[in-house]
């Protein structure tokens, strides 16, 4: 039987808290969050089933094309604002809107503060959605910012738009 020595035993023991550590360490260490270019579309329809819009606006549709933003999508209007806010300039029946879109991807939720413009003589919107939680490959969205712009579609009852933008996402 060989014995070893109190430094062998101390530099083992050193060696397997060190080994530890990294291992740990490793496997603690959330996957980086990059940053990358998307574009698709997104289609939704307006409904009033489990609507909690304060103004009684409501959408549910899907993204398509935009790589990991594809998915299903809900909004919520929150509050909304005649004239787009700029009384005297714009007709009232144009608005300014806020409100909530949630989209439910295939590896996470992203939850997005969602503010729009709405030209209604020309059936048109534009937003901007700027994340405010994520669970999934969104937990930590970081820099993600996107816009959509479109129009009212399928004899009002629906918008269909265009999606670019960055999306920040862990993983790959």
């Amino acid at each position: 039987m060989r014995h070893f020595s109190k430094s062998h035993v101390t530099i083992l023991a050193l060696g397997v808290v060190v080994g530890t550590v990294a291992s740990v360490r490793s496997i603690s260490t959330p996957p980086p969050v990059t940053c990358r270019p998307v574009h698709g579309t997104i289609h939704s329809v307006f409904t009033t089933l489990n609507c909690t819009s304060p103004i009684g606006l409501c959408t549910t549709g899907a993204i398509t094309d935009a790589g990991p933003l594809d998915g299903s999508t809900t909004f919520t209007a929150l509050a909304a604002a005649p004239s787009a806010g700029v009384s005297g300039q714009e007709p009232p029946e144009n608005l300014s809107y806020s409100g909530q879109l949630t989209i439910v991807a295939s590896h996470g939720t992203l939850v997005t503060k969602d503010l729009g413009v709405l030209d209604a003589n020309h059936l048109a919107f534009t937003e901007i959605e700027r994340p405010s939680s994520g669970t999934g490959v969104f937990a930590n969205p970081g820099g993600s910012v996107f816009f959509i712009s479109g129009s009212i579609v399928d004899n009002g009852q629906g918008f269909q738009g265009d999606l670019t933008g960055t999306v920040c996402a862990s993983g790959n």
